[in-house]
């Protein structure tokens, strides 16, 4: 009944033209006039409020929660003021919905039904059509030099809005929460590394084409946390990562509140509901509602790739420009990159809806729904770990126009609610545990407008697609979706690179439980402007070992290494990977970059103490010895036939070449000046893909 009457209620809200119609038509509900009988001082604070105000109090009031916070004493100060305007936004965006009225009218809906209507009017689900870019066949590489040459075409974005609360990151300092945006895996916070990945990328287009791309970049925050200020810290910290401030938009979704198993709202206080994210699928409608796609028509942009934070290696090797590079050429209005699920995995999956109406479109189902749908989590083959279906992995591609298109039929994509313990302090400051849940929205499902034929679905090695950094890892505890696993995962596709494409000899792979007990069997890190193709990186990087224990970390693009045995520790760090940076602080891609030449070299040192810098995704290991290389701008490191021994380090100031030479069991240094002919040469060739041509 409360349902029926709430549905009423939002359809005729959803219909009002103005705010003074809507505040007529909820001073009409006999619920809302008995309560401000009741309550005649609080009819009087109303009318100092905005018609907005009164109106987002009356809904409360509509829906029975206002009296859970309510305090008639300090109705004057500004915590009810606050508390209101909060609100108000909550009401703004769910217009659509009917408001906060719809917004509680579909928590109920959707805590009391199984799939409800929706459910019934489906025929079944299926697998999709897959385009296999697993091996670099010679349409993957057409679609790579698609998604390369499609690169003045793209936005990028990025929802960083999410709370994180299973990763319980907390300001060592101040004791303060910390959201995902402020984990530092390998060494720097997980926003940095997405940029380091586009920038890359852009080099990439830069080496090829000799011209620079700057892809614009919309960022949805949110105030969880404090998100959106943390945000903007690390843009400023890092001076906007040398990209120009004005292509980049940060816009905050609003924090939406958290129900209880009832439908009722948490109140942490007078005032004070427990509010949280809505969801990343409101990044489409706030970019519509904020002119966020009107700034990417005036800029010329047609086409998006879209990332989460808490997936870090989704940029290995050439999936992101095959991915891309098939949603342009093909005329694709949106895109899924997918990979194996395992079975079990808190994942959705991409299938095919086929509706009883004849209609079938490409979806997502969220794991949280899979009974709801009757979806069995199932293997693809009997004893294999892998499920029927694929992984959803958030790496979507959309054509902007056709999104824009679609919000207007489907503000609102995915809605779903999924009951989970969540941990906040009640009103006397006392933590508590509870079952919550709320609204939430899901990106990908705004692909249920689509038509299946022009939606797509690629089809990738997982461990070059996606692992997750989710929740924190307790010993003993479940590794899944921990920094733990994925960096495990990031150090075997860096192992298979150097193994497999560089003909590298390596120790044995260790288990995922032989890792967290000793640590990596070696340990490779890369700036991804090295490549990211692997097939590039190979031309950079070939023949070689390194030794058990061993650590590599290579920050540079502009490499060339032949026969390295490492034995040890090797770290090379250019100030300059990509090119030079203005007065301003703007990076220009240029040939000014930090270079090394490594060839019939031997390193042999005491390395990296694994047993004593655990966690190993925070790269703060401890080096008990090494050969680091540091090049502090447009300069070079020169090593042929040199053996290096113990602690070594070099500091090549900008504008010098420092060629190294052993002389009688010495090692001997000379300096030369610089000359600005491009390390590498990079051009495209149809049945080979790029090749890297040596001055």
């Amino acid at each position: 009944m409360i349902i029926e009457s709430l549905s009423y209620l939002s359809e005729i809200l959803q219909k009002a033209t103005s705010s003074q119609s809507k505040l007529a038509l909820l001073n009409a509900v006999p619920s809302v006039r008995e309560y401000l009988e009741k309550h005649p001082y609080l009819g009087a604070i109303l009318n100092d409020f905005p018609i907005e105000g009164e109106a987002v109090c009356k809904q409360l009031i509509a829906i029975g929660q206002l009296d859970r916070f309510m305090d008639f004493a300090s109705m004057k100060t500004t915590s009810f003021r606050d508390f209101v305007y909060q609100l108000i936004e909550v009401d703004r965006f769910y217009r659509e919905l009917g408001g906060i009225v719809g917004y509680q009218k579909k928590i109920l809906e959707l805590l009391q039904s199984n799939g409800g209507v929706a459910h019934q009017e489906i025929s079944q689900f299926r697998a999709p059509t897959f385009i296999d870019i697993t091996e670099a066949t010679e349409e993957v590489l057409e679609a790579i030099e698609w998604g390369i040459r499609s690169l003045p075409l793209m936005v990028e974005m990025y929802p960083m809005g999410g709370a994180a609360d299973r990763l319980h990151l907390v300001d060592e300092t101040t004791g303060q929460e910390l959201p995902a945006v402020k984990l530092g895996y390998a060494g720097r916070p997980l926003f940095e590394g997405l940029i380091r990945d586009l920038q890359a990328r852009e080099y990439l287009y830069f080496k090829l084409h000799g011209k620079q791309v700057e892809v614009p970049l919309a960022i949805m925050t949110s105030h969880e946390k404090e998100n959106h200020s943390h945000v903007l810290r690390i843009c400023k910290e890092f001076r906007f990562f040398g990209r120009n401030p004005s292509m980049i938009r940060l816009f905050t979704q609003p924090l939406v509140p958290a129900v209880d198993s009832k439908g009722n709202w948490y109140s942490l206080g007078h005032f004070a509901p427990l509010l949280k994210p809505g969801g990343h699928g409101t990044i489409w409608k706030l970019a519509k509602d904020l002119g966020i796609f009107d700034w990417f028509k005036n800029l010329s942009k047609k086409k998006a790739l879209v990332r989460q934070i808490n997936n870090p290696i989704a940029s290995l090797d050439y999936g992101l420009f095959a991915f891309t590079g098939i949603g342009v050429k093909e005329g694709k209005f949106f895109g899924f990159a997918s990979c194996p699920r395992k079975i079990h995995a808190a994942e959705g999956v991409n299938v095919i809806m086929e509706k009883k109406n004849g209609e079938s479109v490409v979806t997502n189902i969220e794991y949280c729904d899979f009974k709801k749908y009757g979806i069995e989590d199932r293997p693809l083959k009997e004893g294999e770990p892998y499920s029927q279906f694929s992984s959803n992995t958030n790496i979507l591609f959309a054509d902007l126009s056709a999104i824009e298109n679609a919000i207007e039929k489907l503000p609102f994509p995915g809605l779903l609610i999924n009951l989970k313990k969540i941990a906040y302090s009640d009103l006397h400051g006392k933590k508590q545990q509870n079952l919550a849940a709320r609204l939430e929205s899901t990106m990908q499902n705004i692909a249920d407008v689509f038509a299946e034929q022009k939606t797509f679905v690629t089809y990738n090695h997982r461990h070059k697609t996606i692992s997750t950094a989710k929740k924190a890892y307790l010993p003993k505890g479940p590794v899944e979706e921990t920094p733990e696993e994925c960096f495990y995962v990031q150090m075997q596709s860096a192992r298979e690179l150097l193994e497999t494409y560089c003909g590298f000899k390596v120790p044995c792979k260790r288990t995922l439980e032989e890792y967290l007990e000793k640590g990596p069997e070696i340990a490779f890190l890369y700036h991804p402007a090295l490549g990211p193709l692997y097939s590039l990186i190979a031309q950079k990087i070939s023949f070689g070992s390194m030794a058990l224990g061993s650590g590599m970390q290579l920050d540079l693009a502009d490499l060339e290494m032949r026969n390295l045995k490492l034995e040890g520790s090797l770290c090379i760090i250019a100030k300059q990977p990509l090119g030079h940076f203005d007065s301003d602080g703007i990076l220009h891609y240029s040939n000014q970059t930090g270079r090394c030449v490594l060839k019939n070299v031997t390193i042999q040192n005491e390395g990296i103490s694994w047993e004593e810098s655990s966690p190993f995704w925070k790269n703060k290991w401890i080096r008990k010895g090494s050969l680091d290389i540091s090049l502090e701008g447009f300069s070079e490191f020169v090593a042929e036939n040199v053996t290096f021994q113990g602690c070594h380090r070099f500091n090549v100031p900008d504008g010098v070449r420092l060629r190294v030479l052993q002389k009688d069991g010495e090692i001997v240094t000379q300096k030369e000046p610089m000359d600005l002919r491009p390390f590498w040469t990079y051009r495209w060739e149809k049945r080979r893909g790029i090749l890297a041509v040596r001055y």
